[in-house]
């Protein structure tokens, strides 16, 4: 009996898990919505990379954003950083690393990530505190 108990348990385990995890896309882990937003008068080119995805170059207009998300791996460090051109300015940046989420209280399933960019620098929205990250060359 406790054999089949077993068995059944774990073919339900089995047939259940691609729905759960595409219910639950980080079960084990936080989830990370990013955004970059431009307040510059200019279209603002990105380009934004980790050390697994390249994400591309994408134009975001003036109060457009680029978003993307992803799960936090457990005892991994993850970095997005990105390359930024407006008009003559260029500007590289570290978007997500350990010290942005450690600022970050995980408290909820789905964590969030704002990055202003105004024509005087980058900012984060670390839960409504604003901090100047770097000043646009």
């Amino acid at each position: 009996m406790r054999s089949s108990t077993i068995y059944n348990l774990l073919i339900f385990i089995i047939l259940t898990y691609p729905i759960a995890s595409t219910a639950f896309a980080c079960p084990f882990t936080a989830k990370w919505n990013v955004s970059v937003i431009s307040v510059v008068p200019k279209d603002l080119v990105v380009h934004i990379k980790s050390g697994d995805d390249d994400l591309g170059n994408h134009t975001i207009p003036f109060v457009g954003n680029y978003s993307w998300s992803f799960c936090e791996m457990l005892g991994d460090h993850i970095l997005f950083y990105g390359y930024f051109w407006w008009g003559s300015k260029f500007q590289n940046l570290y978007l997500f690393d350990e010290a942005i989420s450690d600022k970050f209280i995980s408290n909820v399933d789905t964590e969030h990530c704002y990055w202003f960019v105004k024509p005087v620098g980058f900012y984060v929205d670390v839960t409504y505190d604003k901090i100047l990250f770097d000043e646009i060359n």
